[in-house]
This record gives structure tokens, sequence and C-alpha cells, in this order.
């Protein structure tokens, strides 16, 4: 499976209050609190689900997951090949 970034916006919009889509890619996510360490367990699923990628503690890094170009390459990377 491959994570696009339409998908990744489209879930992020339904737990956050804020347009992401107004936010270019590199925007900070998490170090400015528009998406709160709450959210990371689901976002985990959420990429598993969508990579097929079993991800570990070692992968929770909130330096993969500040920005949607950030998520969009750890999810990219995951990916089986």
């Amino acid at each position: 499976m491959t994570l696009t970034k339409d998908a990744l916006l489209e879930y992020l919009q339904r737990h956050v209050r804020t347009d992401l889509r107004a936010l270019g890619d590199d925007a900070p996510l998490f170090s400015t609190g528009v998406i709160d360490s709450f959210a990371m367990v689901e976002l985990l699923l959420f990429l598993q689900n969508h990579t097929g990628a079993k991800l570990g503690p070692e992968d929770v890094d909130l330096d993969n997951f500040d920005s949607i170009a950030r998520i969009m390459a750890f999810a990219a990377a995951r990916e089986p090949k």
C-alpha cells in the first residue's frame, strides 16, 4: 500500500481543527501544537494500515512526524518494497 498526501491530509483533518491544506508541507505540526502527542498513537496505527509496515517504539520520534513532508518521507521509507 502507498500512502498518498491526500489520504494523510484527510486523516489529519479529522483529528485537528486546523486547515492543514493551507499550511505548507514543511510547516511544523507537533512542535507548534497543531497536532498533540495524544494523536501520535492513532497516527502510527493509520500509517501501519496505509504502509503495511509494522511500527514499533523505535519509530516514535517527533522529528519523523513534525510536518506533512516528514510524515510522507517516513511512510515511504517503511513501505514494503
